[in-house]
């Protein structure tokens, strides 16, 4: 591809203000298996629904992937979550031994639950995508970004990051491969689901592919 990938501007809730940068004492880092395969499934669930043709106002899709934890890209994403800031990671840094670049959902608030509250924060903007951008990607004046890396059909692999500071605030980073959000790339086909998969349709989420 030649065109850049277009960043998401970070979502970010809190009463309090975050300052990139600042020096963070972290008390919680990192997941367990148990998280780790919370968030996939989060992720899965959010794909499968846009897949399936179940999500208002949005076409199904033929040939959206499964997600798969990837450990190399959930280390990117930890080192990322402990820096205790709400910028992106530079885009040289976004890569790894398998895949040449990853994109980067990002999270940062003081909220109850911030695992669930990212994932819904990103699949949230939803109800802005105009389903004509899913055959040409451009994003446009709209902060769409979080939305399409979540549900970009090519992207296979997932990896997450997460770290909380004494004071109560938790950063969240997710880092997609290969990564989205490229102008003028497809989104997604639109179609019957799991139509255009080349291994067939997964096991546990029947309207994404394996």
């Amino acid at each position: 591809m030649n065109m850049l990938p277009i960043f998401a501007a970070f979502v970010f809730f809190s009463s309090q203000l975050f300052l990139s940068g600042w020096s963070c004492n972290i008390v919680e880092r990192g997941f367990d298996e148990n998280t780790q395969a919370l968030i996939l499934d989060l992720h899965n669930k959010a794909r499968q629904k846009v897949a399936n043709g179940d999500q208002n106002g949005q076409p199904s899709a033929s040939n959206m992937k499964e997600l798969h934890w990837d450990n190399e890209i959930a280390k990117l994403a930890q080192r990322a979550a402990e820096r205790c800031d709400t910028e992106h990671t530079p885009e040289e840094d976004l890569f790894t031994s398998k895949y040449e670049y990853v994109g980067e959902n990002l999270y940062g608030g003081s909220k109850p639950n911030p695992l669930q509250r990212a994932v819904d924060d990103w699949y949230s903007e939803v109800k802005d995508v105009d389903p004509s951008i899913l055959g040409s990607f451009n994003e446009g004046d709209r902060t769409i970004g979080h939305y399409t890396q979540m549900v970009w059909a090519e992207t296979e692999a997932l990896g997450c990051g997460y770290s909380k500071t004494a004071e109560g605030y938790s950063y969240v980073y997710c880092e997609y491969g290969p990564g989205g959000n490229y102008e003028d790339e497809v989104v997604y086909n639109k179609g019957n689901p799991a139509s255009e998969c080349e291994s067939g349709a997964s096991k546990d989420y029947p309207a994404l592919c394996k």
